[in-house]
């Protein structure tokens, strides 16, 4: 049995400290303090929130803090002893001789009044803080003054100190100077600096008028740029909070200059950076090249507003440039090398946000050659396809992939499928009550399928009931599309929704909108360059998923438009680097060959056609929004499904045209660019060994290794 400990000396008080808190003064020792329990009136027990205890210089004990309200008495104990009535609260005069013994007892109550007791709007604690300081207080130096101005009463400050600011309004915090200045909140001047080295300042309420930092960053003279540069020492540690970012941004991208390389074939070293862009999530990511047949150059260095980041050597990734060695073919001091051109993805660039970059290009002399890059702040789908298309596909091995590019876009994808989509839902003619089976068809820029993919399903009695709904993945279309949907389908009698997307959300999120409105247990899966052979062809994937319920997924056969098979389900190869490739049965082979005539379980099926259970669809989560552009999706989601229990399955008796990767031949991230190596890697990274076990369950035969 512990003993207790003894009950507090008779000489504890309490005050009351704005509207809400209340001070304890505590004689004894700090083991006493942290025993001890309060409570208001005949309230529950409760412990403070904070206790500060008093330096020798003052009364021993510990001052304690509460949160008290409207309480006219307060009881206290220490431990297990009885409760002690503390008497009336004393006057806040009381708190005089402590604070004038210990000067950072100010700061230090503003502090917990603004952190603990969240008060820190409460003017009747400022009011008594600023009392309690009146007695300490002196005027700032005349070098504490206001110097750039910030946006919404925000400003930059030098001071010798941080602190709390105290104002007839409330209690805010001053952060410590970094380069000699400080970003102070609205209301300082005029305010009173609570320092924690128990100085208490009043800051002058008139000072000169001073730049914002937007007319700053245009100013050209030295001094203006030393200020500049001091200005965002100061904000580096700020940068994430809005007031900040936002700014900060303001000033670079309002007062950028102009783009500069070193381009000329005269010259012993020539250099550019062609794009240093942000990544979206902190990070950078370079495309340029350099020429340097003398190797006279000695590493790189990316400059920010923030300070300057070394880019390792071995993050440099070269990669051909035909256009640099053209140019360079007849220098003076000697042509190209045959891959003069460069890309690094530098993951963690600093604070941020960063409007411009530039390159320190070092040579052996300790000069430097300096490069300035164009905007670094671009929408992140714009960025995204910067990254995807900066470099030839055949220039691109596992380690560049994985290193640079993938990184890089991976968070860019993220941060282009974080901006709202918007949606909106036109119906056109009749919908269905109570459809078996809803199509979902995902169209972008390429329209003119449509026409002749409405005529067939006019042309099929079985599709009379079906929910038809097609999505809209590029905006600028809406007029066109709706108009052709009306006029085509007003003619074959269908009706139809059509659901608008706000921006370009990819292939797998316009898929996912138009599942997430469907009505029926089954849904089909189309692209828009699909168009059936003749009628009747849904009836044998509907019964199949009827006859057998361990199947999730049922894909038909698809077909060139010589006839050639296209697609007779999916199976997995490995590839180049080892990765798995996706790859169709019997691709190329003649329609009617006799084994891709077997209905059959496959490992997966094409997106471009695929019916599913609606349950499976919505137990899986649907299509995985992570690749980009639409590629891969279809495989992971048959994986997923397989993963979940079902089964997939091919059915020959279905037979459609399929117009391959027509529906996004247009799309300006994917033709061109590296996002099929891209979505490749990532899914292989997900399903690597889950494809080898399933694939060893799979018979060869029809294997063409034709990738999809």
């Amino acid at each position: 049995m512990t003993t207790p400990l003894p009950m507090p000396e008779p000489g504890a008080w309490w005050a009351r400290l704005g509207s809400d808190a209340g001070i304890v003064f505590l004689p004894g020792t700090s083991a006493e303090a942290q025993a001890a329990e309060f409570r208001l009136d005949e309230g529950a027990p409760f412990r403070p929130l904070s206790q500060l205890p008093l330096p020798e210089a003052t009364p021993g004990g510990t001052i304690l803090l509460l949160r008290v309200r409207g309480a006219t008495a307060i009881g206290l104990r220490i431990a297990d002893g009885a409760w002690l009535p503390l008497g009336p609260a004393r006057n806040l005069d009381a708190l005089g001789p402590l604070v004038q013994a210990a000067p950072r007892l100010l700061a230090l109550l503003a502090g917990k009044a603004a952190g603990p007791l969240r008060a820190a709007s409460d003017a009747l604690l400022a009011s008594d803080l600023l009392a309690l300081a009146k007695p300490l207080l002196r005027p700032a130096p005349d070098a504490v003054r206001p110097l750039v101005m910030l946006g919404h009463g925000r400003s930059l400050w030098r001071v010798e100190a941080g602190g709390w600011l105290v104002t007839p309004q409330g209690v805010a915090r001053a952060p410590d100077p970094e380069g000699g200045l400080a970003p102070l909140p609205a209301g300082a001047a005029g305010a009173v600096l609570l320092r924690a080295d128990g100085v208490a300042q009043h800051l002058p309420g008139h000072s000169p008028p001073c730049p914002t930092l937007v007319e700053l960053a245009r100013q050209t003279s030295g001094p203006q740029r030393g200020l500049l540069r001091q200005a965002f020492i100061a904000l580096r540690r700020h940068v994430q909070e809005p007031w900040c970012r936002d700014a900060v941004r303001d000033a670079q991208v309002l007062a950028m200059a102009p783009p500069r390389a070193a381009a000329e074939p005269a010259n012993a070293v020539g250099a550019a950076v062609d794009r240093a862009i942000s990544d979206h999530g902190g990070g950078v990511f370079l495309l340029g090249w350099l020429h340097d047949p003398l190797r006279l150059t000695r590493g790189m260095m990316l400059r920010g507003p923030f300070g300057a980041i070394p880019v390792p050597p071995e993050a440099i990734h070269r990669v051909s440039r035909p256009d640099v060695v053209k140019k360079f073919e007849q220098a003076p001091f000697g042509d190209c090398d045959p891959r003069p051109g460069f890309v690094v993805h530098v993951p963690d660039a600093g604070p941020g946000p960063v409007a411009q970059w530039r390159l320190e290009i070092a040579l052996g002399s300790g000069d430097a050659i300096e490069l300035v890059a164009g905007p670094a702040l671009i929408p992140a789908a714009q960025a995204r396809e910067v990254v995807l298309r900066s470099v030839n596909p055949l220039d691109v091995g596992p380690a560049m992939l994985d290193q640079v590019l993938a990184p890089a876009a991976a968070r860019l994808h993220a941060a282009a499928s974080a901006d709202p989509e918007g949606q909106e839902v036109v119906q056109i003619g009749e919908r269905p009550s109570a459809p078996t089976v809803s199509f979902v068809i995902p169209l972008y820029r390429n329209l003119r399928f449509i026409r002749h993919q409405v005529a067939a399903f006019a042309r099929d009695p079985m599709l009379r009931d079906v929910e038809i709904i097609y999505v809209l993945d590029s905006p600028e279309q809406r007029g066109e599309a709706e108009h052709l949907l009306r006029g085509t389908c007003g003619l074959a009698g269908l009706g139809v929704t059509l659901v608008l997307h706000g921006r370009n959300a990819g292939y797998a999120t316009a898929c996912n909108s138009g599942a997430a409105i469907a009505t029926a247990p089954l849904l089909l899966m189309l692209n828009s360059d699909v168009v059936p052979d003749r009628p009747g062809w849904l009836a044998p994937l509907a019964a199949r998923l009827d006859a057998d319920p361990r199947i999730a997924c049922v894909g038909p056969k698809l077909m060139f438009d010589d006839g050639s098979l296209q697609h007779a389900g999916l199976y997995f190869a490995r590839g180049p680097g080892n990765d798995w490739f996706n790859c169709h049965y019997f691709k190329g082979f003649p329609r009617h060959y006799p084994d891709a005539n077997r209905p059959r379980d496959v490992p997966g099926v094409t997106g471009a056609a695929m019916l599913i259970r609606r349950q499976a669809w919505d137990e899986v989560g649907g299509f995985h929004a992570g690749y980009i552009v639409g590629d891969y999706e279809d495989s992971d989601l048959c994986l997923r499904l397989r993963q979940a229990g079902g089964t997939i399955f091919y059915e020959p008796a279905a037979e459609l045209f399929h117009f391959e990767r027509q529906s996004i031949a247009q799309h300006g991230g994917y033709a061109g660019t590296v996002a099929a190596a891209y979505n490749r890697r990532l899914h292989h990274r997900r399903w690597d060994s889950t494809i080898e076990a399933l694939m060893d369950g799979f018979s060869r035969h029809g294997e063409t290794f034709a990738a999809a």
